[in-house]
């Protein structure tokens, strides 16, 4: 510990020797009210550079990288909503009844920069908690085909956190550690999603190739059927867990963004 501390005693002491020093000194020329003085100014000064000065040089740096981070927050906010829009459908008829279900729907507006979209606002209908979430996924799914809903899926998870992983290499020193944390677990979220998508795929197609070459036509359908049947029971409940991840920093940055409204340049989200 005092080897680690060895820079602070030595300047520490330094100051106490010029200290008394200048007390000598001083008593000796009959001037210990102009070296009170001196002291008093010098300590102002250095209160002032450090805390006050310094502060507003950390404040002024701060504000320089606030439009940084409302891009990366928009970016983000994107990149989910881009895979939501792909893992789950926006309406599911209801059942019994000639009317739809909105699972979600597109709110506020889109800025354009050129030919680029900055932003789309999406809002989720049915929270990740409700059981029927993973039923809309099922629909969907079967709706789209278990295999073309499997593999689409897996390309925007891939895509999803090949984004999310390139920008935190590059800028995620920007970002505050709550949204680090959330976004690292999506990261890991999307990663194991797309392990078992992979998985539940190849158990797919292996069911399909151990079938005998002499079975029947219908026994081939039948086995078809139930392959995709398991095929989409499992991939809805991976679905929903990405959905659930998502979900929380979705919710953060958009309350970060709004709370910024007034001093942010991306102020029109608020829908």
């Amino acid at each position: 510990m005092v080897r680690g501390n060895i820079g602070t005693v030595l300047v520490a002491s330094a100051v106490v020797v010029i200290l008394l020093v200048a007390f000598i000194l001083a008593r000796a020329q009959d001037k210990l009210p102009e070296l009170g003085l001196d002291l008093v100014v010098y300590l102002f000064a250095t209160t002032l550079a450090v805390f006050v000065i310094g502060r507003m040089l950390a404040w002024r740096e701060k504000r320089r990288w606030i439009v940084a981070e409302d891009w990366l927050y928009v970016i983000l906010l994107e990149t989910i909503d881009d895979l939501l829009r792909v893992l789950l459908p926006a309406v599911v008829p209801r059942e019994g009844v000639d009317e739809e279900v909105t699972v979600y729907e597109v709110v506020g507006e889109r800025i354009h920069f050129g030919e680029t979209v900055a932003y789309s606002p999406l809002r989720l209908l049915v929270s990740p908690g409700e059981k029927d979430l993973q039923s809309h996924i099922f629909w969907y799914a079967n709706e789209l085909g278990p295999p073309r809903y499997a593999e689409s899926a897996r390309a925007a998870l891939s895509d999803a956190r090949a984004q999310v992983r390139d920008m935190l290499a590059t800028s995620g020193q920007l970002l505050e550690a709550d949204i680090t944390t959330m976004v690292m677990s999506l990261d890991q979220a999307i990663a194991a999603a797309i392990r078992h998508v992979d998985s539940a795929a190849s158990m797919r197609n292996e069911k399909l190739e151990d079938s005998p070459s002499h079975v029947k036509e219908v026994s081939t359908t039948r086995r078809i059927s139930e392959a995709d049947r398991e095929l989409t029971f499992v991939t809805s409940f991976i679905v929903e867990s990405v959905v659930d991840s998502a979900i929380r920093p979705k919710a953060w940055l958009e309350s970060e963004l709004e709370n910024r409204e007034g001093r942010s340049p991306f102020r029109r989200l608020r829908a």
